[in-house]
């Protein structure tokens, strides 16, 4: 197992390396961002003093090098334009979208694992096809249209007087909790994933409900209930817990176009902002960010998925 565990993150800091400078290339070849500020061309020698003071006068793979170095230290530059450190701005906005893709995964995983067992349990029922249709329209359906969709109906409406979802953008000088600002984007992020959830563990359920240690455990007079969630949803699950630390990856990426449409102040809408610019540090900062939590996440899923079939070592 310790064998397993050392070459799974050897080769997650691998893959770290190489797509942060895959990364870093890429917004590298953006261009100068100091160049133009708004509409105006600056004076060539602002642009040298400039670039000079935020280190962008040296060779490209000597800046990468010393960025590496400086995400060692949580160090990820200034912003461009306020001046202010990045992690600061990374501080404020990370635990909005945290909050969002961790709800996001638990509307996920619990409607889509339920809808998978119940679509399994009862094959070729109207219960299975309605799952099944269902999940092929909403999976048919670009992220932005759900979200916009949502937003134009559902914000602002009014159950028996009280209001489920905030008005956007809110009444002036009207305060609204975090809890009900992330419920409805999470919402929208679930759905992006919920059918490809149903549908795999609809496909993992129904190869484990024919092993024939089920039918032992029906002859041992264990009620179906306890077979089907305690024996055969436990085991159909690993295709699942595998699955959520890709969807971990894929929530991020949603994140940016569910908090835009929202105006949810997260990550996303930080990312969106800084494109602009092209504020690089901002840009940077949150693209390896996302990246190192991807990573590792998938890291340690593979391992926790070893853990739990020996097979996968092999």
């Amino acid at each position: 197992m310790l064998v397993f565990v050392a070459r799974r993150f050897g080769q997650a800091v691998l893959a770290l390396l190489g797509s942060t400078f895959l990364m870093y290339l890429a917004v590298f070849r953006l261009g100068d961002p100091f160049k133009w500020r708004g509409e105006k061309l600056l004076p060539p020698d602002t642009q040298v003093m400039l670039k000079a003071h935020f280190g962008l006068d040296k060779p490209m793979f000597e800046q990468y090098l010393i960025y590496l170095k400086n995400i060692v230290t949580l160090d990820f530059g200034v912003d461009f334009t306020t001046r202010k450190p990045v992690a600061d701005l990374l501080a404020a906005a990370a635990p909005n979208t945290l909050r969002l893709t961790t709800l996001a995964i638990i509307i996920d995983v619990l409607i889509g694992v339920l809808a998978g067992i119940a679509a399994a349990v009862w094959k070729d029922t109207f219960l299975d096809a309605l799952v099944s249709v269902s999940t092929i329209l909403i999976l048919c359906v670009p992220l932005f249209v759900i979200a916009f969709v949502l937003r134009t109906t559902l914000t602002g409406v009014h159950v028996l007087g009280i209001e489920v979802f905030p008005q956007l953008p809110p009444p002036f000088g009207v305060e609204v909790p975090w809890y009900r600002k992330v419920l409805l984007p999470a919402i929208s992020l679930a759905l992006m994933d919920i059918a490809f959830m149903a549908r795999l563990m609809r496909a993992s359920m129904i190869e484990v409900l024919g092993q024939p240690y089920l039918n032992t455990a029906r002859g041992k007079g264990l009620p179906e209930r306890t077979i089907i969630f305690r024996h055969a949803a436990r085991n159909a699950l690993l295709p699942v817990v595998t699955h959520i630390g890709i969807l971990f990856g894929l929530l991020m990426g949603g994140a940016i176009i569910v908090e835009f449409v929202f105006s949810y102040p997260g990550l996303g809408l930080l990312f969106v902002g800084a494109l602009g610019g092209p504020n690089i540090p901002i840009l940077l900062a949150i693209a390896v960010l996302s990246l190192i939590t991807f990573v590792t996440l998938s890291a340690v899923v593979d391992v926790f998925a070893a853990y739990l079939d020996p097979r996968i070592r092999v």
